[in-house]
């Protein structure tokens, strides 16, 4: 389940932007305030989408988070304003099963032990009694700031990705560079793009072993 791994001291934003620009051979900043070059800034852009990318690609591991959650008696919301995705909910060794929110509204009273997403709450059915649910999902929030909190992508110097420590600087590292020169005529295109692989698979050392959760990340 979710783990705060720090055994080692994470590649902050700034420090990922900065061997970007090493790699490229191009003139470094000493803060965020001297960016005027619009290649910078979609160079900073591309890394927080690498990032999205590869968090979302799968169901890592290192994402999953567990809630048990009590709902009352004919209560019915499980999340309320949920940014994420459920993974499984179980009541006891019941499993609930995802019902679209068409079907789930139009024919709710012929289901059990369902739920379904309706205006941004993740719901189910209410019961006549109380009951105990394990809730397994991730969420959307794919960096923290140098507090620790959790937010959707990284805006400051200090801010990190929530990969593994040891994985950030190059999953996101070759895998910007691979989107700056999105040309495999490049000379060190095929260079990075091997790197990247090699990247994403020792990552994947930290997750499952599933076939299904294996993740699928194309170029476009």
């Amino acid at each position: 389940m979710s783990q705060n791994i720090a055994e080692v001291p994470k590649p902050n934003y700034f420090e990922i932007f900065t061997k970007v620009l090493n790699e490229l051979n191009w003139r470094e900043v000493s803060d965020f305030d001297e960016i005027v070059k619009s290649e910078h800034k979609r160079i900073l852009n591309l890394i927080n989408i690498v990032n999205a990318e590869v968090l979302s690609s799968c169901i890592w591991d290192f994402l999953l988070e567990r809630s048990i959650i009590t709902l009352d008696m004919n209560q019915d919301t499980i999340f309320d304003n949920f940014d994420g995705k459920i993974i499984s909910i179980f009541e006891g060794n019941k499993k609930y099963k995802f019902i679209p929110p068409a079907v789930f509204l139009r024919c709710k009273m012929n289901f059990a032990n369902v739920y379904s997403n309706v205006e941004n709450k993740i719901v189910t059915l209410p019961f006549e009694q109380s009951r105990e649910l394990n809730v397994v999902y991730t969420r959307n929030l794919f960096a923290r700031d140098a507090s620790g909190k959790r937010k959707i992508k990284m805006e400051e110097k200090q801010d990190t990705s929530i990969i593994p420590a040891s994985h950030i600087e190059p999953v996101l590292v070759y895998g910007t560079l691979i989107k700056v020169k999105a040309n495999p005529s490049f000379a060190k295109f095929g260079y990075w793009r091997t790197l990247y692989f090699n990247a994403l698979a020792n990552l994947r050392t930290q997750s499952g072993a599933s076939y299904e959760n294996s993740p699928m990340i194309t170029f476009g």
